[in-house]
């Protein structure tokens, strides 16, 4: 006779779901996006990483989502910097350009 499992009250945050997942599917040097969104967030810090998240990286390409048009416009004013300040953080990978875009974050 099988088992029955007892009713679980408790919710896992559907962000340390995926971030678990995501971490055992990125490539072994520790690289990936979820690196990157880690390395952003420090780098980058709580006004700016509340407000735009890293969304997908293509060959030395970033793709950056932001929560709006202001944003949007204020941090390609701050794209050098911004660069400068990640690839400082990062150590293995080097990222040369970002583009930002209206998203979800």
């Amino acid at each position: 006779m099988e088992k029955k499992r007892q009713p679980n009250n408790t919710f896992t945050p559907i962000g340390q779901v995926l971030g678990s997942i995501l971490d055992q599917c990125r490539s072994e040097t520790g690289g990936g996006i979820l690196h990157l969104v880690n390395v952003w967030e420090k780098a980058v810090g709580p006004p700016i990483s509340e407000n735009a998240k890293p969304f997908a990286v293509k060959g030395s390409l970033l793709l950056v989502h932001v929560s709006s048009s202001a944003w949007l416009h204020q941090l390609r004013f701050l794209k050098i910097e911004l660069l400068e300040k990640l690839n400082h953080s990062l150590t293995n990978e080097r990222i040369e350009d970002i583009k930002f875009k209206i998203g979800l974050i």
